[in-house]
């Protein structure tokens, strides 16, 4: 317990040092996992901080750019993952994982899930595994709530393999903006917070199966809002913002329950 306690005062220096860079990407990612109820919520705004060591390498798992007219189901999902590949580098072979170029985000939320149903947890170095799977699944739920992070953005192939230069560009201009758009609301609106209280639902999670049906609905849910903002060049509501946030909280506390 000593050794976790040190490696979690850790991370939360660095996001004291880090703070001005990733101010609201923690108060939203530290928002979803209190109310999920993760014991040290801020510890859920280390990935975004882990991928900017790599960032080419990592931030596919952040995001999945889907077409405007996707439908994800649990087997499109099994469709972005990552795959093992052999760099050369100074004359020496590493075998690497790549995430799939369009973003893995629902394989990576997956992947964490069957990692943390596996861990042992009456063993330390277990333990610690979870805090680090749970803070990590933590990021990547309310990551995937986020309408842009399920939307094309930029010049970048959709996961169809086409470029959608109106809808990337409409992602790369309002994409900060989507991410302000929460704050904004839960800072303004005193009744935003009884709003998320009341939209919190009861997921059960008995397989994998089960987790990414949620995530296809979550993530088909992000897109519908994503099309119809881009359509009124607007940003979400309130409303829609509240539906995207709680069902993030609903299904991080789903997966918390299972894994435990």
């Amino acid at each position: 317990m000593r050794r976790i306690r040190l490696v979690i005062l850790q991370f939360l220096l660095i996001l004291i040092l880090f703070s001005k860079a990733y101010c609201w990407d923690c108060f939203t990612h530290a928002y979803i996992a209190k109310k999920s109820g993760v014991r040290i919520p801020e510890a859920a705004c280390m990935p975004d901080i882990i991928r900017n060591e790599n960032y080419e390498l990592f931030a596919p798992f952040h995001y999945h750019s889907a077409s405007p007219d996707t439908v994800v189901t649990p087997d499109y999902i099994d469709k972005f993952s990552v795959k093992e590949e052999n760099v050369l580098i100074s004359g020496k072979i590493y075998r690497i994982k790549v995430p799939h170029p369009a973003g893995a985000l629902y394989w990576k939320i997956v992947d964490l899930y069957e990692k943390m149903k596996s861990l042992d947890k009456t063993k330390p170095e277990d333990l610690l595994s979870y805090e680090y799977y749970l803070f990590s699944i933590a990021h990547y739920i309310g990551d995937l709530s986020q309408p842009l992070h399920n939307f094309p953005y930029g010049n970048s192939p959709a996961s169809d393999g086409n470029i959608y230069e109106r809808e990337g560009s409409f992602n790369k201009e309002y994409h900060t903006k989507f991410d302000e758009a929460f704050t904004y609301y839960l800072k303004t609106s005193p009744e935003t917070q009884t709003k998320i209280d009341k939209s919190i639902k009861h997921i059960n999670l008995s397989s994998t199966e089960d987790l990414k049906k949620e995530i296809a609905e979550i993530a088909n849910s992000a897109i519908k809002i994503a099309k119809k903002c881009f359509a009124e060049n607007r940003l979400p509501t309130e409303q829609e913002l509240i539906t995207q946030i709680s069902w993030s909280i609903s299904l991080l506390k789903a997966v918390i329950k299972s894994t435990n």
